[in-house]
C-alpha cells in the first residue's frame, strides 16, 4: 500500500506484486492492479527474461487454473508445480465420501455415462460452451439425468427440487491439466521442489518486511511504485550476495548469516512465484 503520511487510516493505492526468486535470489518481479492471483501469473511469466533458464514453475494454490496450466504446459513448455484450489480437499475422506462430488461416481466410458453414489443414472446430452470475462474459452460436455430411471425412487432422485432433470457439467480439458497437475506434485521430484518453495521465496518477504523494514512504498503510481521497489529487491539480492561470498572467502560467519546459510535452497534452478498483497 501506499505509506499514508499523515497516519489517519485513509485508504490508499494498492500494488500487487509478484515475485520469482531462485534460491532466495529475485530474479524478477513485477506490480499489477488486479488482486487475483490466477490473473496474474501469466502477465508476470510474460516479463520474466531468464525463464528459458527454468523447468518447474512452483506457486501455491492461488494461481492454479485451467487457462494458466494450459499455458505453462503448452505454450512455455514447463512443468507446472502449483496445486488447484480443491486438490488439498481431495486428499481428505469427507471429499472422497461425499456423494454430490462427481469424482466419486462411477463412469461407463463405452455408453459414455455417470452413475452416482445413489444410482442415478447421467447420459450425455450436449456439449455446452462458456467464454469467461476475459475472453478464455471452455469447453463442457453435459450429462442429464435419465427421465427413465431403475425405479420410482431414483426417478425422484433424478429430479432438482424444481422438478427439473438434474445435470452435471465435465470440462475434460480441465480435468485433464488437473490430472497433470497432481502427478507431478506427488511425484518424488515435485514433492521435494514443492516443499522448498516457503523457504526460497516467503523468506525473500519476511527479509523484505522484518530486515529492511519496507512495509509501504513511499511513492504512488505504478513506474515510481515498481521502481521503488525495484531499488529494495536489488539492495536485498546484493547484500545476500555479499555475505556468501564473505563465507566463501573464509569470513567467519555470525549467527545470522548462519542462520541464513542454513535456510539456503540448493535445488536445480526453479522459479518460484507467490503472491505479497499490502
Amino acid at each position: 500500500m501506499k505509506e499514508d503520511p499523515m497516519k489517519n487510516r485513509e485508504l490508499k493505492p494498492g500494488y500487487n506484486l509478484q515475485v520469482a526468486s531462485n534460491n532466495q535470489y529475485v530474479i524478477d518481479y513485477d506490480i499489477f492492479s488486479n488482486p487475483r492471483d490466477t490473473r496474474t501469473l501469466l502477465p508476470f511469466l510474460s516479463v520474466i527474461s531468464t525463464l528459458d533458464l527454468f523447468k518447474y514453475i512452483v506457486a501455491d494454490a492461488g494461481y492454479g487454473s485451467e487457462e494458466n496450466y494450459e499455458s505453462i504446459i503448452d505454450d512455455y513448455e514447463k512443468i507446472p508445480l502449483i496445486p488447484y484450489g480443491m486438490y488439498n480437499a481431495e486428499q481428505k475422506k469427507k471429499y472422497k465420501r461425499d456423494p454430490k462430488r462427481r469424482d466419486n461416481w462411477s463412469y461407463d466410458e463405452i455408453e459414455d455415462a455417470y452413475t452416482d453414489l445413489d444410482g442415478v443414472r447421467f447420459s450425455f446430452t450436449h456439449y455446452s460452451t462458456r467464454v469467461d470475462e476475459h475472453g478464455y474459452t471452455r469447453q463442457f460436455k453435459v450429462y442429464t439425468a435419465d427421465k427413465e430411471q431403475m425405479d420410482d425412487g431414483l426417478n425422484a432422485l433424478a429430479k432438482t427440487p424444481k422438478e427439473n432433470q438434474r445435470q452435471t457439467s465435465v470440462n475434460n480439458n480441465w480435468e485433464y491439466f488437473k490430472h497433470q497437475a497432481k502427478a507431478h506434485l506427488e511425484s518424488d521430484y515435485g514433492r521435494r521442489i514443492y516443499a522448498q518453495r516457503k523457504i526460497d521465496v516467503e523468506t525473500v518477504f519476511g527479509r523484505m518486511k522484518g530486515v529492511f523494514g519496507m512495509r509501504r512504498v513511499h511513492v504512488r503510481g505504478n513506474q515510481a511504485v515498481h521502481n521503488d521497489i525495484g531499488l529494495m529487491l536489488m539492495s536485498m539480492n546484493l547484500t545476500k550476495l555479499i555475505l556468501e561470498l564473505r563465507r566463501k572467502g573464509g569470513h567467519t560467519s555470525t549467527s545470522s548469516e548462519k542462520r541464513q546459510k542454513n535456510n539456503e535452497d540448493h535445488l536445480k534452478p526453479t522459479v518460484f512465484i507467490v503472491l505479497f498483497v499490502y
